[in-house]
């Protein structure tokens, strides 16, 4: 099992030194890495070091940041802009909300690093305006910062400088898209935009931005004042570092936020959350939110990472793993999470906005026993529809919730057609009929 206590880089414990307030951050070390690369390193060199630490996008799509930042340092535009992405897009998710609270400084640090690399002088936080307790912290952080030289005209007596702005907003799930939040921070409607071209090339203000969420961001500190060995000394062989995330043993249980280092088995990460999980006691493991997919038992020594995860059928996500109790249907945990997300869909792609919601409906009615050895064949089809004719990542990972319910449990699917009864006899009818094709004649 990895050592977890020696992985916490960015959550601070209740056990660790408070160092929300400026002065107790810089006490334990806080905004040194900032002074060093500010008097020490060029813009290219913290960029080769964030590439050379394996540091991977920890908001879901798992992309290297440095190879993102080389793109918007090299651009030829003089205006440059950093959005830093604190804005929790499944609600049930406590990561960002957590490292605001209490650790925010190191959220400023890693914003102005990132800034300092890729030649910005303007940086955006958005976050979630319902958090209350973490735009305090976070705003308090960014006027103590502001008026000790950290924020703004001339940090540390040199010539960078970089404001950081502060905005919250309550989208729901689409607020976590990147061009929602440029399409925010301008006064438009938040509506997710095609791409390419990307936000690196093209962003706020059809300027070059380096857009990462507040978690990436947070470890660039530690990159810069301890090097991209150490970095990486902790974690897989394709993405160093850690991963913050929200654990929960059942659906209704209060959750629990750990820091653990990536490579470790879904197995281990339970054990350190204090959950040994039996086999008699579990259907499945939902890893990566309401957008993740569910994994049988027999996967809890698959490698929490972006590519096995995938291999596996789930995603990281909004960096949630929960267990669901033996008694779960997964034709109806399927339908639960599809309607949610039809729910939360913005509409502006019709393979999303209708896909999903058809999706949903077609699972009603299996768990309604109305359903049809066909119905089978037609869920197959918009599993592949949605995510192909989806703009961005929302309308991609909207099936997974289906796909995997399928891929593992099919006994659950074809019980409700051909036998009219539910596997766990959970199920309760929720439609009288089913939906039907209107066929319109000449």
């Amino acid at each position: 099992m990895p050592n977890f206590e020696q992985s916490y880089r960015v959550l601070r414990r209740a056990a660790d030194a408070d160092v929300r307030s400026l002065e107790a951050y810089r006490a334990n070390g806080g905004y040194a890495a900032l002074e060093k690369a500010l008097r020490g390193l060029t813009p290219e060199q913290v960029n080769q070091q964030v590439i050379d630490a394996k540091l991977r996008g920890r908001g879901g799509a798992g992309r290297l940041t440095g190879e993102k930042w080389r793109i918007v340092r090299q651009s030829q535009d003089n205006q440059k802009y950093v959005i830093c992405n604190a804005y929790d897009a499944d609600s049930r998710s406590l990561a960002v909300r957590t490292l605001l609270e209490r650790n925010p400084h190191q959220a400023i640090e890693g914003i102005l690093l990132a800034a300092y690399t890729v030649g910005a002088t303007e940086a955006y936080l958005f976050t979630r305006s319902s958090a209350a307790a973490a735009n305090e912290a976070i705003q308090q952080a960014v006027r103590e910062a502001a008026e000790a030289n950290l924020v703004g005209r001339d940090i540390l007596n040199t010539d960078f400088s970089c404001t950081i702005t502060v905005l919250g907003a309550e989208m729901g799930f689409m607020g976590g898209e990147e061009t929602v939040q440029m399409a925010l921070i301008k006064g438009r409607r938040g509506m997710p935009d095609q791409r390419p071209p990307f936000p690196s090339q093209y962003g706020l203000w059809d300027k070059p931005t380096a857009i990462n969420s507040v978690e990436t961001l947070m470890n660039v500190p530690y990159i810069v004042g301890e090097g991209a060995a150490a970095f990486a000394s902790v974690g897989s062989a394709m993405t160093g570092g850690t991963k913050v995330l929200t654990i929960y043993a059942s659906p209704v249980s209060e959750p629990q936020v750990v820091e653990v280092p990536f490579g470790a088995t879904l197995r281990d990460i339970l054990a350190h959350a204090g959950l040994n999980p039996v086999e008699s006691d579990v259907r499945a493991v939902v890893v990566g939110g309401a957008e993740g997919g569910a994994l049988p038992f027999a996967s809890l020594d698959t490698a929490y990472d972006f590519d096995p995860l995938e291999d596996a059928g789930a995603i990281v996500g909004s960096g949630i793993v929960e267990l669901l109790p033996a008694n779960t249907c997964m034709v109806s945990w399927a339908m639960e999470r599809s309607n949610y997300l039809s729910k939360e869909s913005c509409g502006k792609c019709v393979p999303c906005r209708l896909g999903v919601k058809r999706i949903g409906g077609i699972l009603e009615g299996i768990v309604s026993d109305l359903g049809v050895g066909g119905d089978l064949d037609v869920l197959d089809e918009f599993a592949d529809y949605v995510p192909n004719g989806s703009l961005c990542g929302f309308g991609v990972q909207a099936t997974n919730p289906l796909k995997t319910a399928k891929r593992y449990w099919p006994e659950h699917f074809t019980m409700h057609i051909q036998e009219l009864r539910c596997p766990t006899g959970t199920c309760v009818p929720v439609r009288a009929h089913r939906f039907v094709t209107k066929h319109v004649l000449p």
